[in-house]
Protein backbone atom coordinates (compact mmCIF):
# COMPACT_ATOMS: atom_id res chain seq x y z
CA UNK A 1 0.00 0.00 0.00
CA UNK A 2 0.99 3.12 -1.10
CA UNK A 3 2.34 6.17 1.68
CA UNK A 4 0.06 8.66 2.58
CA UNK A 5 0.57 11.75 0.46
CA UNK A 6 2.41 14.76 2.63
CA UNK A 7 -0.17 17.81 3.35
CA UNK A 8 -0.45 20.27 0.44
CA UNK A 9 1.81 23.20 0.74
CA UNK A 10 0.39 25.80 3.09
CA UNK A 11 -1.52 23.13 5.54
CA UNK A 12 -0.18 21.79 8.03
CA UNK A 13 1.29 18.08 8.73
CA UNK A 14 -0.66 16.39 11.56
CA UNK A 15 0.68 15.84 14.53
CA UNK A 16 1.00 12.66 15.84
CA UNK A 17 2.20 11.25 19.47
CA UNK A 18 3.93 8.05 19.63
CA UNK A 19 4.06 6.63 22.87
CA UNK A 20 6.37 3.89 24.21
CA UNK A 21 8.25 2.88 26.85
CA UNK A 22 10.87 0.66 23.81
CA UNK A 23 13.50 3.41 22.04
CA UNK A 24 13.87 1.69 19.44
CA UNK A 25 9.89 0.49 18.65
CA UNK A 26 9.39 4.73 18.81
CA UNK A 27 12.54 5.20 16.10
CA UNK A 28 11.07 2.32 13.85
CA UNK A 29 7.48 3.82 14.25
CA UNK A 30 8.43 7.50 13.77
CA UNK A 31 11.00 6.29 10.56
CA UNK A 32 8.25 3.98 8.36
CA UNK A 33 5.52 6.79 9.06
CA UNK A 34 8.11 9.93 8.43
CA UNK A 35 7.44 9.63 4.71
CA UNK A 36 3.29 9.85 5.02
CA UNK A 37 3.88 13.27 5.76
CA UNK A 38 2.96 13.18 9.57
CA UNK A 39 4.68 15.34 12.27
CA UNK A 40 5.54 13.21 14.76
CA UNK A 41 6.52 13.26 18.59
CA UNK A 42 7.73 10.71 20.74
CA UNK A 43 7.48 10.36 24.01
CA UNK A 44 9.08 7.23 26.55
CA UNK A 45 6.34 7.02 29.18
CA UNK A 46 2.70 7.66 30.02
CA UNK A 47 3.79 10.55 32.02
CA UNK A 48 5.71 12.40 29.54
CA UNK A 49 2.98 11.69 27.21
CA UNK A 50 0.25 13.39 29.94
CA UNK A 51 3.42 16.17 29.84
CA UNK A 52 3.25 16.84 26.26
CA UNK A 53 -0.63 16.67 26.21
CA UNK A 54 -0.71 19.35 28.91
CA UNK A 55 0.47 22.25 26.19
CA UNK A 56 -0.28 20.38 22.81
CA UNK A 57 -3.24 19.06 20.82
CA UNK A 58 -2.24 16.31 18.73
CA UNK A 59 -4.13 14.94 15.73
CA UNK A 60 -3.72 11.19 16.55
CA UNK A 61 -1.79 9.21 19.13
CA UNK A 62 -0.36 5.96 18.97
CA UNK A 63 -0.07 3.91 22.70
CA UNK A 64 1.72 1.22 23.39
CA UNK A 65 -0.28 -1.21 26.10
CA UNK A 66 1.80 -2.36 28.37
CA UNK A 67 4.50 0.30 30.33
CA UNK A 68 5.92 0.31 33.06
CA UNK A 69 4.74 2.89 35.92
CA UNK A 70 1.92 3.91 33.83
CA UNK A 71 0.13 1.63 31.66
CA UNK A 72 -1.06 2.48 27.73
CA UNK A 73 -5.00 1.94 29.28
CA UNK A 74 -4.40 4.31 32.45
CA UNK A 75 -2.89 6.98 29.89
CA UNK A 76 -6.08 6.32 27.63
CA UNK A 77 -8.07 6.46 30.57
CA UNK A 78 -6.99 9.78 31.84
CA UNK A 79 -7.31 11.17 28.04
CA UNK A 80 -11.04 10.29 27.89
CA UNK A 81 -11.73 12.49 31.08
CA UNK A 82 -9.73 15.44 29.90
CA UNK A 83 -12.31 17.14 27.79
CA UNK A 84 -9.95 18.92 26.12
CA UNK A 85 -8.28 15.67 24.35
CA UNK A 86 -11.16 12.90 24.93
CA UNK A 87 -12.29 13.32 21.33
CA UNK A 88 -8.78 12.39 19.98
CA UNK A 89 -8.27 9.38 18.30
CA UNK A 90 -6.10 6.95 19.82
CA UNK A 91 -4.61 3.84 18.13
CA UNK A 92 -3.30 1.16 20.80
CA UNK A 93 -0.22 -0.73 19.63
CA UNK A 94 -0.32 -3.92 21.96
CA UNK A 95 1.79 -7.59 21.67
CA UNK A 96 -1.02 -8.63 23.88
CA UNK A 97 -2.84 -10.43 20.54
CA UNK A 98 -5.72 -12.23 23.15
CA UNK A 99 -9.05 -10.80 22.64
CA UNK A 100 -9.02 -9.84 26.35
CA UNK A 101 -6.43 -7.22 26.08
CA UNK A 102 -8.45 -5.75 22.80
CA UNK A 103 -11.33 -5.79 24.35
CA UNK A 104 -9.57 -4.00 27.53
CA UNK A 105 -8.44 -1.24 25.07
CA UNK A 106 -11.56 -0.96 23.37
CA UNK A 107 -13.72 -0.47 26.66
CA UNK A 108 -11.12 1.96 28.56
CA UNK A 109 -11.73 4.09 25.02
CA UNK A 110 -9.38 3.25 22.69
CA UNK A 111 -10.81 4.07 18.61
CA UNK A 112 -8.38 1.01 17.10
CA UNK A 113 -5.50 -1.03 17.92
CA UNK A 114 -2.94 -3.45 15.95
CA UNK A 115 -0.57 -5.33 16.96
CA UNK A 116 3.15 -6.33 17.00
CA UNK A 117 4.90 -7.29 15.14
CA UNK A 118 3.54 -3.73 13.32
CA UNK A 119 2.49 -4.54 10.20
CA UNK A 120 2.98 -0.90 8.87
CA UNK A 121 0.63 -1.44 5.97
CA UNK A 122 -2.36 -1.96 8.38
CA UNK A 123 -0.91 0.73 10.62
CA UNK A 124 -0.67 3.31 7.95
CA UNK A 125 -4.23 2.76 6.50
CA UNK A 126 -5.54 2.68 10.14
CA UNK A 127 -4.30 6.23 10.90
CA UNK A 128 -5.70 7.52 7.38
CA UNK A 129 -9.16 6.23 8.70
CA UNK A 130 -9.23 7.70 12.15
CA UNK A 131 -7.41 11.12 10.81
CA UNK A 132 -10.17 11.19 8.73
CA UNK A 133 -13.07 10.48 10.88
CA UNK A 134 -11.33 13.20 13.19
CA UNK A 135 -11.72 15.53 10.13
CA UNK A 136 -15.28 14.70 9.65
CA UNK A 137 -16.24 14.66 13.31
CA UNK A 138 -14.96 17.90 13.73
CA UNK A 139 -16.30 19.32 10.30
CA UNK A 140 -19.62 17.80 11.87
CA UNK A 141 -19.90 19.54 15.49
CA UNK A 142 -18.54 22.37 14.07
CA UNK A 143 -21.65 22.67 11.09
CA UNK A 144 -23.54 21.98 14.69
CA UNK A 145 -22.01 24.56 16.56
CA UNK A 146 -22.76 26.68 13.77
CA UNK A 147 -26.24 25.88 13.60
CA UNK A 148 -27.07 25.92 17.26
CA UNK A 149 -25.75 29.56 16.88
CA UNK A 150 -27.66 30.53 14.28
CA UNK A 151 -31.15 29.21 16.02
CA UNK A 152 -29.83 31.04 18.94
CA UNK A 153 -29.88 34.13 17.09
CA UNK A 154 -33.38 33.65 15.53
CA UNK A 155 -34.86 32.68 18.92
CA UNK A 156 -33.33 35.95 20.30
CA UNK A 157 -34.60 37.74 17.23
CA UNK A 158 -38.10 36.37 17.60
CA UNK A 159 -38.09 37.30 21.89
CA UNK A 160 -36.85 40.97 20.62
CA UNK A 161 -39.93 40.98 17.81
CA UNK A 162 -42.20 39.71 20.86
CA UNK A 163 -41.05 42.11 23.19
CA UNK A 164 -41.57 44.62 21.18
CA UNK A 165 -45.29 43.54 19.97
CA UNK A 166 -45.76 43.92 23.25
CA UNK A 167 -44.81 47.27 24.17
CA UNK A 168 -46.74 48.22 21.14
CA UNK A 169 -49.63 46.87 22.08
CA UNK A 170 -49.26 48.23 25.75
CA UNK A 171 -49.14 51.55 24.21
CA UNK A 172 -51.55 51.61 22.13
CA UNK A 173 -54.19 50.23 24.95
CA UNK A 174 -52.80 53.68 26.70
CA UNK A 175 -53.41 55.67 23.74
CA UNK A 176 -56.88 53.93 23.45
CA UNK A 177 -57.38 54.83 27.16
CA UNK A 178 -56.40 58.52 26.69
CA UNK A 179 -59.03 59.09 23.23
CA UNK A 180 -61.66 57.15 25.72
CA UNK A 181 -60.60 59.83 28.35
CA UNK A 182 -60.59 62.41 25.79
CA UNK A 183 -63.61 62.08 24.31
CA UNK A 184 -65.86 61.69 27.90
CA UNK A 185 -63.88 64.71 28.58
CA UNK A 186 -65.74 66.27 25.47
CA UNK A 187 -68.55 64.87 25.59
CA UNK A 188 -68.75 66.54 29.56
CA UNK A 189 -68.71 70.03 27.48
CA UNK A 190 -70.77 68.88 25.13
CA UNK A 191 -73.17 69.06 27.81
CA UNK A 192 -72.26 71.95 29.64
CA UNK A 193 -72.88 73.80 26.37
CA UNK A 194 -76.62 71.76 25.98
CA UNK A 195 -77.43 74.06 29.22
CA UNK A 196 -76.10 76.94 28.46
CA UNK A 197 -77.39 79.85 26.43
CA UNK A 198 -77.99 79.88 22.90
CA UNK A 199 -75.46 82.19 22.08
CA UNK A 200 -72.69 80.09 23.95
CA UNK A 201 -73.34 77.05 22.81
CA UNK A 202 -70.95 77.48 19.98
CA UNK A 203 -67.93 74.53 19.84
CA UNK A 204 -65.16 76.07 21.12
CA UNK A 205 -61.52 76.43 19.64
CA UNK A 206 -60.04 73.96 22.05
CA UNK A 207 -63.03 71.35 21.48
CA UNK A 208 -62.71 70.87 17.65
CA UNK A 209 -58.70 71.06 17.57
CA UNK A 210 -59.29 68.23 20.50
CA UNK A 211 -61.73 66.81 18.04
CA UNK A 212 -59.12 66.65 14.93
CA UNK A 213 -56.56 65.69 16.93
CA UNK A 214 -58.90 61.93 18.43
CA UNK A 215 -59.34 61.89 14.78
CA UNK A 216 -56.13 61.80 13.12
CA UNK A 217 -55.02 59.61 15.78
CA UNK A 218 -57.70 57.20 15.50
CA UNK A 219 -56.64 57.11 11.56
CA UNK A 220 -53.14 56.32 12.52
CA UNK A 221 -54.67 53.32 15.09
CA UNK A 222 -56.76 52.31 12.07
CA UNK A 223 -53.90 52.12 9.40
CA UNK A 224 -51.62 50.24 11.79
CA UNK A 225 -49.26 53.37 12.24
CA UNK A 226 -47.50 54.45 15.08
CA UNK A 227 -48.81 57.59 16.94
CA UNK A 228 -47.21 60.61 16.73
CA UNK A 229 -46.35 61.38 20.52
CA UNK A 230 -46.40 65.25 19.26
CA UNK A 231 -50.53 64.51 18.61
CA UNK A 232 -50.95 63.07 22.34
CA UNK A 233 -48.44 65.34 23.64
CA UNK A 234 -51.51 68.44 22.01
CA UNK A 235 -54.59 66.52 22.79
CA UNK A 236 -53.02 66.42 26.95
CA UNK A 237 -53.22 70.51 26.05
CA UNK A 238 -56.06 70.95 24.57
CA UNK A 239 -57.97 68.84 27.06
CA UNK A 240 -56.11 70.46 30.00
CA UNK A 241 -57.62 73.61 28.70
CA UNK A 242 -61.25 73.09 28.57
CA UNK A 243 -63.07 74.93 31.11
CA UNK A 244 -64.43 71.99 34.20
CA UNK A 245 -67.82 71.53 33.78
CA UNK A 246 -70.59 73.36 35.70
CA UNK A 247 -71.41 71.42 38.83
Amino acid sequence: MPAEAPPPPGQSAPLVLVVDDVEGNRQLVCRRLAPCGYALHEAESGEEALAFLSDNRPELILLDYMMPNMSGIEVLRRLRQDSRLQAIPVIMLTARAESAAMVAALEAGADDYVTKPIDFDVLKARITTQLARHRDASALRAAQAAHDERTTMRVLAFDELHDELEREIAQRRQIEQSLASARGRLAECDACRADSPPATQAQSPQVARALEIIDAIGRALEAGKPVNPALLAALRMQVASLDPPAG
